[in-house]
This record gives structure tokens, sequence and C-alpha cells, in this order.
């Protein structure tokens, strides 16, 4: 922030009297001094009120005296709440940005990862979820920078902002003579340069910011987005321009020590031109910052229509050729941070329709692999192994199924980012995970479809699969000792019978999985031969489950697979109850997957969110690529409105 310079003293008269002659006064002046003081104060003299003020000879008492020098109501007012809003957001971020797999200073691994860890905020930062104190922030740091800008213009502050090249001599001659931090004018002129620097560091941090957040506004896909390198270098600069705001804090707060100004931005003057200026600056700011939130407050949405009678009700098979989705609105969501996908973001495409009692949805996305490999059993010489890279962490992305999932909520513009509370739980303690869901009280719909564990659930009926109803609810308590992966509020309905579960016991239950073999549960129903365990071949059209009707219990005598063989390790039977309210069924062809999925309109479980016309419900969606966990995300939500 612009510091301001110590104004010239008031001038005052001589008083000359028989007990106190001129000559005594002349007697006091030091002319070396005084000369020294014009020199010096030729490039710090300001204009006020259209003249300006000349030092004058120090030639009373009075006026050698050392003033202290003050800085203008509306210079401290935006400089300390810029100071605040940057720490603030630096804290919220560094939670935020830490540990994606690709990040160019580690990951969530290695020193900088473990210095990240220990200093960012976990969950709530003020009481207020991270993701969402982090996009809050920068609303009112856009206002201070505002209110800044106006006030420094109608102030004429603005002038001692600009660079000219005496300046750059100034500050030349003094770093070549060695004589910088007593020369004043090289002192201010490398002062210029770092308030240029952080205009410059203050502006990459927004526009990087409005191109991660604002997705819906297809920025991605820009020039200048193209010119930096796509969505992850986006990331990495606005996340490193952040991180050099701290050393150049210190190197700021260094050149004010040196000006001899550092204490100025503790000291307030109220000077009338300047109080108008800052609640000009107020006046012109306020309106056009409310407008933008306004205007951002509004998701976009997504109209479900009736059924018309003359169409019947789309057949939930993964063909998207039904007549009845040509008469369905869409919107396409933008999701960006999943892994495994070949581009920086994934589109969703969502269309929606209703015929009174139930709605439907058809969603559909781009996935080059189809993956079902989802941490399947190996044979091997001493017996079954199970192919992982981080199951005992629930944080699996090579051998795994492509998921997607929708959270629902009734809340105004709810998303699944203000229930993700990031850096929380026992596992991120131990390191092994981002964070955890819960809510505040609300019940959040969780709509998780899985290509192995839930999309054939009842082909052997004719039937389409399931989306595994759940829900995130306030989180329950941390074990006292933590034996199993821990979801706070994240809880599968309830059912009364059905679901999944995995096919193998440890033959040493107390060793970890890497250091044991296993025993498959069951074989499956026909003996297939499949040695390919590269996770990235699709095998369109391989069973990688087994339904437990037709499973073959395992026996030594049954087990005459050879080495290196593959089995599915997944058992499951169709969920009856609660947790089967969500009926789904998804196809795969030319790397596209398209999902049906149909719901009654009000269920009336405590666990699930009504369709009404009167109440708008907000969706946001996720999709998975070979991931558990680390899911593509969107930040904003889309409501759907319900026409009777």
């Amino acid at each position: 922030m612009l510091p301001e310079k110590q104004p010239a003293p008031e001038t005052c008269d001589t008083v000359v009297s028989e007990a106190s002659p001129v000559e005594e006064n002349l007697e006091t002046f030091d002319l070396a001094k005084a000369t020294a003081t014009l020199e010096s104060s030729h490039d710090e003299t300001v204009e006020s009120e259209g003249r300006r003020r000349r030092p004058r000879l120090p030639n009373t008492n009075r006026q050698r005296t050392s003033r202290s020098p003050r800085a203008h109501l509306f210079v401290i007012v935006c400089h300390w709440g810029m100071v605040v809003l940057m720490a603030l957001s630096l804290l919220s971020g560094m939670r935020i940005g830490w540990g994606y797999i690709d990040s160019p200073l580690g990951g969530g691994s290695g020193t900088w990862s473990a210095l990240l860890g220990a200093i960012a905020p976990t969950g709530t930062l003020l009481g207020i979820n991270l993701i969402t104190l982090h996009m809050a922030l920068a609303f009112f740091m856009l206002t201070i920078v505002g209110v800044y800008v106006v006030y420094i213009f109608s102030s004429r502050a603005s002038r001692r902002l600009q660079i000219n090249m005496k300046d750059l001599r100034n500050l030349g001659r003094g770093l070549a003579t060695g004589n910088f931090l007593r020369s004043k004018s090289a002192l201010w002129s490398a002062n210029l340069l770092v308030y240029w620097l952080s205009f410059l560091f203050i502006g990459v941090t927004f526009v990087t910011g409005v191109l991660l957040y604002r997705l819906d506004l297809n920025l991605l896909d820009s020039g200048l987005v193209r010119l930096i390198g796509g969505y992850q270098k986006v990331r990495f600069l606005h996340g490193i321009v952040a991180y050099l705001l701290v050393p150049y804090v210190i190197v700021h707060m260094v050149l004010q020590w040196f000006f001899g100004r550092f204490w100025t931005i503790f000291k307030a003057q109220l000077y009338r031109p300047h109080v108008r200026a800052g609640l000009v600056g107020l006046a012109v700011t306020l309106p056009i910052i409310g407008g933008l939130y306004a205007w951002n407050d509004v998701p976009r949405t997504l109209t479900v229509t009736g059924l018309p009678a003359d169409l019947q009700a789309p057949v939930l098979d993964g063909d998207p050729s039904d007549a009845a989705w040509s008469r369905a609105a869409a919107v396409t969501i933008r999701t960006v941070k999943g892994i495994n996908n070949p581009r920086h973001y994934v589109d969703v495409m969502i269309r929606a329709l209703h015929d009174g009692e139930q709605i439907y949805f058809q969603l559909q996305w781009e996935d080059p692999d189809v993956s079902f490999k989802r941490f399947p059993l190996r044979k091997t010489r001493d017996g079954w192994e199970v192919l992982n890279t981080a199951k005992e962490y629930a944080d699996e992305n090579v051998y795994y199924e492509d998921k997607l999932s929708m959270y629902l909520t009734d809340v105004r513009n709810g998303s699944c980012a203000a229930t993700c509370h990031l850096g929380s739980g026992p596992h991120s303690a131990r390191g092994e995970k981002h964070g955890v869901h819960y809510t505040h009280g609300e019940v959040g719909d969780v709509w998780h479809w899985k290509s192995v564990r839930t999309n054939d659930m009842g082909a052997l009926t004719g039937e389409p699969g399931f989306m595994d109803d759940q829900h995130f609810r306030t989180p329950d308590p941390p074990p006292a000792e933590l034996t199993k992966r821990y979801t706070a509020g994240y809880h599968a309905d309830p059912k009364t019978g059905g679901g999944y579960r995995y096919n193998y016991v440890k033959l040493n239950p107390d060793r970890p999985l890497a250091d044991t073999s296993v025993q498959p549960i069951m074989l499956p129903p026909r003996r297939d031969s499949r040695l390919n365990s590269d996770p990235t071949t699709s095998e369109h059209g391989v069973i990688w489950w087994i339904h437990t009707s037709q499973g073959i219990p395992y026996s030594e005598a049954a087990d005459d697979y050879p080495v290196g063989a593959l089995i599915p390790n997944i058992l499951i039977e169709p969920f009856q109850g609660d947790r089967a309210d969500v009926r789904a069924k998804a196809a795969w062809h030319q790397g596209r997957w398209t999902l049906e999925v149909r719901r009654v309109l009000d269920t009336g479980s405590q666990y699930d969110v009504a369709f009404t016309s009167e109440k708008p419900v907000y969706i946001t969606v996720a999709t998975y690529n070979r991931s558990q966990t680390r899911h593509s995300e969107h930040i904003r939500p889309i409501r759907l409105v319900l026409q009777p």
C-alpha cells in the first residue's frame, strides 16, 4: 500500500524581541544540515489542494521538532483490509490447493506438502467452510481494491505511482554505488516498483481465480487459458503467485523501514479532500461489487418439464435415443480436477423430465477407456492376491472402476463443496485422506452410480441396475481406534437386503493386504481366461463382477486357474429397502458414457430430497475415471425447477 509522505511543517512567524534576537536564532542554524534537508525533501514534496508545499528552513525550535508522518484514513483502511483478506485467502487456499497428485510442487508428499499440511487450517476457518470462505473473500478483496483504485485517482495520489526514467536511474545509481539503503531517491524508486508488483500479483490471482471458479462461463476454452497451458497450469499459477505474496510482504516491510515510513501506516490523519475521495470510492465500488455478487449468486437453471401424454417414459438401458429425451431441457456442467482424464476438464450433459410420479435424468460424459478392473484378484504361485496401489488408504487411482455421483439438496445454492471439510478427520491427520463430508444439520441426498458394483445389479431379472442411494448428515464422532475407513457424515441409506461386498478373505488378518495372500469367496460361473492386468485396457464387455446367486463357492478342486489369471473381486445382488430408491443403467459407447436414472418424486424417506414444484433442488455432479475419491468437481450448483 502506498504510504503517505511526510507533509512539510506548518509555517509560523519568527518572534523577534530583545530576549530572543534574530542573531540567536541564526546561531542555531546548521547550513549543511539545512541543505541536506532541502535535497532529500525535493523528491518528497506532494500536492495538496492544487498547491505544492515547500519545506522551509528550520529557523525556530518548533520547526526543528521532528514531526511524525501519518497516512490518510482510507489508505490505512484499504491497506490493512487487504492485509487481512490476503492472509485469510492464503490460509484457506493452502488447504484447497494442497496435495493434488500432479502438482509441480510435489503433490501430497514431500517437504513442501508436509509444510502446507502443518500450516493450513483444517475443515473451517472462522467457523466457515474453507471453500465457502475462500470464494467470499474474493468479493471482499475486490471491494477493497475497487475502493482504493477510485480513491487514488480521486485524491490525485495516482500521480505518485508514475515511474519514469529518472526513478530507474536513481535506483540503478543507488545499487551501483552501494548507497541504496541510504539513498531516499533510490529507496523511493524501489518502493514504486514493489507497489506495481503488488498490483500485478493481485491482478493475476483475481484473473486466474475467476478462470478456476466460473467454469460455467467456459473460460477454459479461451485463448488466455490455452496460452497459459490449460487448467492445471492456471491452477499452479494461481497458487504460486499467492505464495509469492509472503516474500513480497517481507521485501515491502524492509523497504518501508529504510525509507523511514514504516510506522506511517499505523497513524491516521483526517484530511477533508482525501476523506471525500475515499467516500467517492465507496459510493462507486459498493453498487458495482454488490451487483456482481448478486449476478454470481444466481445459478443456472434446469427446468424439468412434464412428459407429453403421447410419449412413453424413457427405458433405462443407457441408450439415449428414446423420443422422450428430445422434449427434455438440457444443461452442460463443466467439471475439473479429476485424474486419469485425457483433458483438464470433463463436461457432463444433463437432461431431466418427469411424468407426475417419477423424475428421469439422462447424463452423458466422455471417458476414453471404460474401467472395470476394480481391485481384481490375481493368481500367483503362492495363492491369490489383490491388485491395488492404495486400497488400505481408500485412495486408489489405478485398479478401480468408473463412477458418477450426484449431490442433491434443497438448501439454497447448496453444493457438495459446502459439505467438504478439507483436512478433517483422523485419516487426514495420518496424511491418508484429503478430507471428509458432513452437513450442519440438513440431510443432503447422494446418488452414486458405480460401473462394477451397481450398474448390473438387476441383470438377472432383466431390470436396470441402481445408483447407490446415500446421504450426508452431521458427522459421527471419530472412533477411539481407527480400524476402518472413517466417513464422518457420509452414509448409505438403510437397506433390508442385497448390496455388494468383496470377494476374498485375508489368510492372515493381522497383516496388511500387501503382505498376505487371500482366498476367493466365490469363483466366476464361467471360467474366462483373463490374463491382462493392465488397468488402462478397457476390455469392454468383459464381466468384472459376480452375482451371488451364480457364483461357485471357492474350493481347491475348483481352483484350476493358471498363474497370472484374474477374477472379479466383487459380489453383488440387488438392493432392497430405502437404499434401492434410485434405479439406473449406463452404457459405454465409443468413448462416452450414457447414464439413465429414475426415482419417484417423493420417496417419503428422511434420507432423501423430494422434488416438488414449490421448492427448487440444487444439484452438483462429479465423475470418477478409475479413481476411488479423486473425482472431478464444480463449485457452483445447478438449480433444478420442476414444472407442474
